[in-house]
């Protein structure tokens, strides 16, 4: 994972020394995507991401707008650079001819106003229509001890652990029990082999986590998302849309988070920490 050095003062105030030093930091820098179809070319947005997986980000973002439902949608990625006065990333993507993009990028701008945070209903009417995976539920219980240990698994990855700047997504995926054992055809949580993407934005990291499990596995597995920061509306959005049934953040959800996994049918747990948890549905 990218990462940078910065010239600091480092101020220590009960000691009453200060000092400067190198320190690691996150890099961000914008990243272009551009959409080719039936032979033409149009932007499609500029992102703010660390640099790292541009793919499954790209693969993630354009599912969660609509844009495609599978990864079969897409016929080429390329990836360059851009130099300029601040290096940028370009990703340009080849669209199959049989998708109707004009529709889905009207539904896309439709979506974006609807989502502004005025109308909470209007943003729950909007997702419903969105809706592009069947939910699917975990055969296995989620335990006390499980959702504690999700703060250990997310604070180890290494763009944390070296800069505290970063947020990190993953999943945790059911494992069948061994054959042998007297539970046999059981399932469980396994929490041992998370997978998870980090990047200095939330949305990008689990942008990068849904668009890698599209590609992987086409996103045909229960799991539980775990989350290292705050859960907005629209992070629950594009859980929703992907057909993940529950979610352990380390911070506090929205109201509209809150509304949006309680009608979608998604357990939604929060300040998973210090021991302690809340459980936002019923």
């Amino acid at each position: 994972m990218r990462q940078d050095r910065a010239k600091i003062t480092r101020f220590k105030v009960k000691l009453g020394i200060q000092y400067s030093e190198n320190d690691v930091v996150a890099i961000e820098e914008p990243l272009q995507i551009e959409l080719l179809h039936n032979h033409h070319r149009q932007s499609h947005s500029i992102t703010m991401r660390t640099p790292g997986n541009d793919e499954y980000l790209t693969y993630g973002l354009l599912f969660a707008e609509g844009i495609i439902s599978s990864a079969d949608e897409v016929e080429t990625i390329q990836v360059s650079k851009v130099k300029g006065e601040i290096e940028a990333g370009q990703i340009e993507v080849k669209l199959s001819d049989s998708i109707n993009l004009s529709s889905k990028l009207i539904s896309r701008k439709m979506t974006s106003y609807s989502s502004c945070g005025i109308c909470g209903k209007t943003s729950l009417k909007a997702l419903e229509l969105k809706k592009t995976r069947p939910q699917r539920k975990l055969l296995s219980r989620i335990n006390a001890k499980q959702i504690l240990v999700v703060r250990d698994i997310l604070s180890k990855q290494s763009l944390f652990t070296g800069t505290g700047g970063s947020h990190v997504a993953g999943v945790v995926y059911e494992s069948e029990v061994d054959a042998e054992s007297e539970v046999k055809g059981h399932h469980q949580l396994d929490f041992d082999n998370a997978i998870c993407f980090e990047d200095v934005g939330r949305h990008n990291a689990l942008d990068k986590l849904i668009g890698s499990e599209l590609l992987h596995n086409n996103l045909s597995k229960a799991g539980v998302i775990i989350l290292s920061g705050r859960v907005g509306f629209e992070l629950v959005q594009k859980i929703v849309m992907a057909g993940f049934s529950t979610i352990v953040a380390l911070g506090a959800p929205s109201d509209l988070s809150i509304k949006a996994a309680n009608q979608f049918g998604v357990t939604l747990i929060g300040f998973a920490k210090d021991n302690q948890y809340n459980l936002y549905t019923f």
